[in-house]
């Protein structure tokens, strides 16, 4: 009896093992394709000057979750005087605010797309070109991104902000680092407000954030960071709207979800459990549809078909809106019920918005 127990645990113990195994393939599998992103070989990093700080930025950042939003322009701004765009014209480039994710493992709900794939996607609509750079050791992460710098390549860095100021806890985050000397690194900070001035962080907490990001999210190196170059490549305005069509219509998998059919995953998820404790899901839900209704509104007020999308993306604000509200007042059954209906109203309404910008594109 106790060797078919041990054989019974041995197995189970086999099965789990070799699903994660099989998960992290498809994670790193996925991160490879979205960032197409290049080693750093420690030959290519050339000598450069003990400081450096790169001048002419103007301060961008936001108190929502639009952080890469904010470095991107930063970055834009910078490279390409001749333009001015918003945000919300950024997010739409982006297509961060055009979607969302369900994992059916884990059940966690993500409101947005993944940021650095979505700065990518966005790069030649803007007449620049990412490049993504990776390394497994600190000295050479530290000395290419000081390299870069000194060359007048402006690095957006996705971290961890707890780890970066010292605090406990895990915050997302990506900041614009323009400058060096020989102990760390002046930075824009993305987050928040009254960020006009630079900021600086040490060697050793740039190091220790970006690594404890990379292993939270599992990512295949250590360290990452972007650089941008000026492209003449810029592509028509309706590929993006095909984009984000893509992105709001979603698909589904044995694992994932995404766009309007993650929005109904997660409904049934909270209506089958009973349970709801992500406030900042609705909240960003709200404040994202609301600003692409306005983006629609001033972008495309010329195009009639378009402009319905300005209308729906209001209604489904509005709807998130509600939904907040019940759940202030009390996280009970009923409530946990009406909020998971809005949820599932708000992602058919996402979907035949998707299909009135596939038509359009």
């Amino acid at each position: 009896m106790l060797n078919i127990i041990s054989i019974i645990v041995v197995v189970i113990a086999l099965i789990i093992y070799l699903f994660f195994i099989i998960f992290n393939f498809y994670q790193q599998k996925y991160y490879y394709q979205a960032y197409s992103p290049k080693s750093i070989r420690s030959g290519e990093i050339l000598k450069y000057p003990e400081k450096y700080n790169m001048d002419g930025f103007v301060s961008v950042s936001s108190q929502k979750q639009y952080q890469e939003a904010a470095a991107l322009k930063m970055i834009n701004d910078k490279i390409n005087t001749n333009q001015n765009i918003s945000i919300n014209n950024v997010n739409f480039l982006m297509g961060y605010t055009y979607g969302a994710s369900f994992n059916k493992i884990n059940k966690n709900f993500v409101p947005f797309l993944e940021p650095i794939s979505c700065v990518k996607v966005s790069a030649p609509f803007l007449g620049l070109n990412m490049d993504y750079r990776t390394s497994n050791s600190p000295k050479i992460f530290l000395d290419a991104v000081k390299y870069y710098i000194s060359k007048g390549y402006p690095v957006l860095a996705q971290l961890d902000m707890a780890t970066l100021l010292g605090r406990k806890g895990f915050y997302s985050i990506s900041e614009l680092i323009v400058g060096y000397n020989k102990k760390g690194f002046y930075y824009y900070d993305t987050l928040g407000i009254n960020n006009e001035k630079k900021k600086y962080v040490s060697n050793r907490q740039f190091v220790a954030a970006t690594n404890r990001l990379n292993t939270k999210f599992k990512k295949p190196w250590k360290y990452g960071f972007c650089i941008f170059k000026a492209s003449e490549e810029k592509k028509q305005i309706k590929n993006a709207i095909k984009i984000n069509a893509k992105n709001l219509i979603g698909e589904t998998s044995d694992r994932t979800a995404s766009g309007s059919q993650a929005i109904a995953a997660y409904a049934k998820h909270i209506k089958e459990t009973k349970t709801f404790d992500s406030g900042w899901v609705i909240e960003a839900l709200e404040y994202s549809r609301r600003d692409n209704a306005e983006f629609f509104e001033e972008f495309f007020k010329d195009n009639s078909d378009l402009s319905k999308v300005a209308n729906l993306f209001r209604a489904v604000s509005e709807n998130y809106n509600k939904a907040l509200k019940i759940i202030k007042v009390n996280v009970n059954d009923e409530n946990i019920e009406k909020v998971s209906n809005l949820l599932f109203e708000n992602s058919q309404v996402e979907q035949q918005i998707g299909k009135i910008l596939e038509k359009a594109s």
